[in-house]
């Protein structure tokens, strides 16, 4: 836990514009120290002194001062080769609804697990490592409580990757 790891990763996007053109995942790094916890990477920038590396190691109680919890499927070398069939029986042009892992940024908080997202919009495109919606309505559904995201405004377009996706189902 004392070593400084270089993180690279890929996240959900919004966008504000009135169309959506060129797209890709955006990369994006983070330094700090790394530990697995279940299906979440947990980066911490800032560790809390005066705790004993073993308490810090196995006391899930101990806060993360400043860091990201990410999804173990966002990090570069996996999102770019994750392979599902989750989006067989999708097609664009349809209102889906997308239940999906996110990045959370964490401060002075026992955290050590993604947020959860419940996502409704029109499937506009589907590539090989991402889905984009039209005029989606996101909300967090884990942990509580439910809260509508973002915070501010509606966006256009969401850029989801791929192997965030646990569920996705049309709306009828």
């Amino acid at each position: 836990m004392d070593k400084i790891y270089n993180i690279k990763y890929v996240d959900a996007s919004y966008s504000y514009e009135e169309s959506i053109n060129q797209t890709k995942l955006d990369l994006f790094e983070a330094y700090g120290y790394v530990e697995k916890n279940k299906n979440n990477i947990v980066i911490t920038f800032i560790k809390k002194h005066g705790i004993s590396e073993e308490k810090q190691n196995h006391d899930k109680e101990v806060n993360i001062i400043n860091g990201l919890v990410i999804p173990d499927t966002s990090l570069a070398s996996i999102s770019s080769a994750y392979k599902t069939n989750i989006l067989d029986n999708i097609k664009i042009n349809y209102a889906v609804s997308v239940t999906w892992r996110d990045v959370v940024h964490v401060e002075n908080l026992p955290r050590y697990d993604c947020s959860v997202m419940y996502t409704e919009g029109i499937l506009v495109k589907i590539e090989s490592d991402y889905v984009i919606l039209k005029d989606p309505k996101t909300i967090r559904t884990y942990p509580t409580p439910v809260k509508n995201h973002p915070g501010s405004g509606l966006p256009t377009y969401l850029v989801i990757p791929i192997s965030f996706i646990t569920d996705i189902e049309v709306v009828k």
